[in-house]
């Protein structure tokens, strides 16, 4: 009883509050930035009652809340006063996009093997393979192991026959390897084709990436049909923060969000191969140390 007299006194609040601020809003005497704060000082204590009304009348005062806000701005401040909207879906993250987004010419009775499938294993594969069973640095989430074929494997040393692949997955792996010129001659020796995607320098940076030890030593580009892999330098590994990643994750929009969304080819470098991938290494001295073109190194 007492529960649902504070929620119709917390209901009555929020429907008031809103009343008000529409006035405020509306009048032509509306607020100079001096009594827009004022307003805004009053209300204050009464916001954390407003998280517990309905989400569509907390929405709507919170909308409200931030028009106002925006007019104690001057203009060139206004734009990085964030939405606060609820999104109605989260940002599709990378295996979201990769298995519901992406269209792949993959016949269906092809054998397909993921290789570093880890905690979301490619839809498409008929066969799963990973490094690391158990915990790891490289990955957050536990190892999927279900009714297809796991094999434990290192990438630089598959233990698979020639071409017994007809498609050979490998997304964001080939940044944690120690030797990526070796796995892709790999990825080359057990497949007819096959997509790679890898971190960009742009994502590693916003993300924050580049301070977690032993994880990602390349970052990646794709020029024409080369795909390149660049190591980190020790001067860029530092921690730069987690704000933009807190900001994609976000349930309510942002620009940041939208950013990403218009531009997710910025953050991730993928690249489709079929009989061979032309692919460049370079060191953090600007050195190549590996080359698809390098006859020693053909596989």
């Amino acid at each position: 009883m007492i529960g649902h007299l504070s929620r119709m006194f917390n209901s009555a609040l929020v429907l008031a509050t809103r009343a008000l601020l529409r006035v405020v809003l509306r009048s032509p005497q509306r607020a100079t930035a001096l009594k827009t704060a004022a307003i805004l000082h009053e209300i204050a204590p009464s916001l954390p009652r407003f998280s517990e009304a309905d989400h569509v009348q907390a929405d709507a005062l919170r909308d409200l809340l931030r028009s106002m806000l925006i007019t104690t701005l001057p203009a060139d401040a206004r734009s990085s006063v964030p939405s606060l909207a609820r999104r109605h879906a989260p940002v599709k993250n990378t295996w979201v996009y990769q298995n519901e987004v992406m269209e792949w010419n993959i016949p269906a009775d092809s054998k397909v093997l993921d290789v570093g499938s880890g905690g979301w294993p490619f839809k498409r594969a008929t066969a799963l393979a990973d490094k690391y069973v158990g915990s790891t640095t490289h990955r957050v989430e536990s190892i999927v192991q279900d009714t297809r074929p796991f094999f434990e494997v290192d990438l630089e040393r598959l233990p698979f026959t020639d071409e017994s692949y007809d498609f050979v997955f490998c997304s964001h792996v080939l940044e944690h390897t120690d030797n990526p010129g070796a796995a892709m001659r790999e990825l080359m020796r057990v497949g007819k084709q096959g997509y790679i995607e890898v971190p960009t320098r742009l994502s590693d940076v916003m993300f924050n990436f580049t301070r977690i030890p032993n994880h990602h030593r390349w970052h990646g580009l794709v020029l024409g049909t080369t795909l390149v892999l660049i190591e980190w330098t020790e001067q860029e590994r530092r921690e730069l923060g987690n704000d933009y990643f807190e900001a994609l994750q976000s349930s309510r929009a942002n620009a940041f969000q939208d950013f990403f969304e218009r531009n997710r080819d910025l953050f991730f470098a993928s690249y489709h191969w079929s009989a061979k991938i032309d692919f460049m290494v370079i060191d953090k001295h600007g050195t190549v140390i590996d080359s698809s073109l390098n006859p020693s190194s053909e596989k």
